[in-house]
């Protein structure tokens, strides 16, 4: 049964390696796989072999609805946009009960502009131990 893919910036190398794996349209496949994708960086109708239709930036509500059709979603953060997950995730809330998967590609690179929230929590001593108190840092 053909699935229908998403694919956030199929023009960098890790969209083409993905797009190059989830392909299956070939002679002898009558149920190819349905595959929609967007650019990093340009706004272009233009698609790869095997795409069944490019989503422009420029569209978020067009985007939106075809992207909420689709069975897997996948989002590169290592080139990407944060804010384009955070449209892709409302696509997903917008479809009710149908299950979907969304896959987040990333890295603790990708991660590290993002705040840092440090909590101090102290624990109590254990009744057997001697009176000071122990500090711990937990990272919330």
């Amino acid at each position: 049964m053909a699935q229908k893919f998403y694919i956030n910036n199929l023009d960098t190398y890790t969209g083409r390696a993905l797009f190059n794996e989830l392909r299956n349209d070939g002679p002898d496949n009558d149920n190819p796989n349905l595959i929609y994708g967007s650019y990093i960086a340009q706004d272009s109708s233009e698609k790869l072999a095997g795409v069944k239709k490019m989503l422009k930036r420029s569209k978020p509500r067009l985007k939106r609805k075809y992207i909420s059709e689709c069975d897997v979603i996948i989002y590169d953060l290592h080139y990407g946009n944060p804010k384009d997950v955070l449209a892709g995730l409302d696509a997903m809330k917008k479809t009710g009960e149908d299950e979907k998967i969304f896959i987040l590609i990333t890295s603790l690179l990708a991660w590290d502009a993002t705040g840092k929230k440090m909590v101090e929590k102290t624990s109590p001593p254990p009744p057997d131990a001697p009176q000071e108190v122990k500090l711990s840092r937990s990272i919330v």
